[in-house]
């Protein structure tokens, strides 16, 4: 099994490396399991009685109980940390097209996610990757990451392939900080070092300190690796570093 896995990556790396400077998910394979890796952000409004006003209050009963709603009043109640509401909000705009109600979905979905409702997370991170992010306004794009982030340090992949993929010039979440490398190389995992690795092979301005760092992951991750990751790792070291040799002798 291990050497099959180990395959399936070896096919998939041309792609990978081709496409990693793109807003889309990479293709290292994952154990299925971490895919549901779920992370309680802000439970948000559990129970009427928290929510501020009359008139909110009243539209909360209502959909507890079943009644009609305007969209109006799901997206404030959703906007009110109503996951409830948030959840009710991406099945009205599923049908209405994902990739036109993209930024809504996302944002709804990250609610009702964030508050516990992982059968949204699939939902969340799939509208991502949709969206324009010169039109993405901040106070959304400042939710994503609330809620992101988080799946990513506790080991979801599907999290995990995001936070990679959005990070960078001219990506979702603008270039990636310091800070956040950092915490991947403590936090992340081996597939998720290796992940950073390959996204920044694929860079057209790699520097010399920049691949010295890459090497740094790939050696990270070749340590600590599960067998795939440890041999796509020490190929791409090997080739990293008869880059850097080339490099110098020129």
């Amino acid at each position: 099994m291990a050497m099959r896995r180990t395959i399936v990556l070896a096919t998939v790396l041309a792609g990978t490396l081709a496409s990693a400077g793109l807003a889309q998910p990479l293709t290292l394979p994952a154990a299925p399991e971490s895919r549901r890796i779920a992370v309680v952000v802000d439970r948000g409004i559990t129970h009427t009685r928290q929510l501020p006003g009359a008139e909110l209050r009243r539209l909360r009963k209502a959909m507890v109980g079943n009644r009609p709603l305007r969209d109006a009043d799901l997206r404030r109640l959703a906007e009110a940390g109503d996951g409830l509401a948030a959840l009710r909000m991406v099945k009205r705009l599923r049908p209405r097209g994902p990739a036109e109600h993209a930024s809504d979905i996302a944002y709804y979905a990250s609610i009702a996610s964030g508050a516990g409702r992982q059968g949204l997370f699939d939902d969340f991170v799939a509208a991502l990757y949709l969206l324009d992010p010169a039109r993405e306004p901040k106070h959304r794009v400042s939710q994503f990451i609330r809620v992101l982030y988080p799946h990513a340090w506790a080991g979801n992949s599907l999290a995990q392939d995001a936070l990679i993929a959005l990070n960078g010039p001219g990506k979702l979440f603008g270039p990636m900080s310091e800070a956040t490398r950092a915490r991947i190389r403590q936090e992340g995992g081996a597939r998720m070092v290796l992940a950073l690795a390959m996204k920044d092979l694929s860079r057209d301005d790699l520097d010399a300190a920049a691949l010295t760092r890459v090497i740094g992951y790939l050696e990270l991750a070749e340590r600590t690796g599960d067998l795939p990751v440890r041999t796509m790792a020490q190929s791409l070291r090997r080739s990293a570093e008869a880059r850097q040799r080339h490099r110098e002798a020129t």
